[in-house]
């Protein structure tokens, strides 16, 4: 996999909505010039002969994996938000 879970943890743009009802992801792809892709800063296709379309293909798993990620954060504060009775 391009990027670990931690890692994604830890670059993902995680934040609450203006009235705090809820979370917002941003998500930033950056397709560079010589080929080289990049998912939240992560780059994905590091390898010295790098080929553009596993960069795309580990692009698409990262974001995939951000997304997975971003569903338990939401599932989490929901729960939370309820316990709290602030629903």
């Amino acid at each position: 996999m391009p990027a670990s879970l931690d890692r994604i943890r830890n670059s993902m743009k995680v934040t609450t909505t203006t009235k705090d009802k809820g979370l917002v992801l941003t998500l930033t792809v950056v397709a560079y010039d010589n080929g080289m892709i990049e998912v939240d800063g992560i780059p994905i296709n590091t390898s010295p002969n790098y080929d553009q379309g596993e960069g795309w293909a580990g692009a698409a798993e990262v974001a995939t994996a951000t997304l997975s990620e971003f569903r338990r954060q939401a599932v989490k504060r929901q729960a939370t938000k309820q316990k709290e009775g602030g629903q």
